[in-house]
């Protein structure tokens, strides 16, 4: 065993048994960081989508928009979504192929 007993040998080592309370309690808090990561990861993609896009189309801040400024808003956004949803795609297929 290592240093004040943590790390070691992985090997040896034993996964302890939780009763059905512990288990809902790890499973609740389990789910709890799935959500806040959802949460962080929709946040950072608003806000890159957000600063992406009206840095690209927007030239002066007014409102309302113009019409050439909405359809490249809606542009870029499209894009972007796309963009992302391959990307997010790839990482969550190489993270299962790790699995594996």
């Amino acid at each position: 065993m290592s240093f004040l007993g943590f790390g070691g040998n992985k090997s040896t080592e034993t996964t302890p048994v939780l009763d059905p309370t512990q288990q809902e309690l790890v499973n609740k808090i389990k789910n709890e960081i799935q959500q806040e990561l959802a949460t962080g990861y929709a946040t950072s993609l608003v806000n890159a989508l957000t600063e992406n896009c009206f840095n690209k189309c927007i030239q002066k801040p007014k409102h309302p928009l113009n019409n050439d400024e909405e359809r490249c808003i809606e542009d870029c956004s499209g894009k972007f979504m796309r963009s992302w949803n391959i990307i997010s795609q790839s990482y969550i297929s190489r993270i299962n192929q790790k699995d594996l």
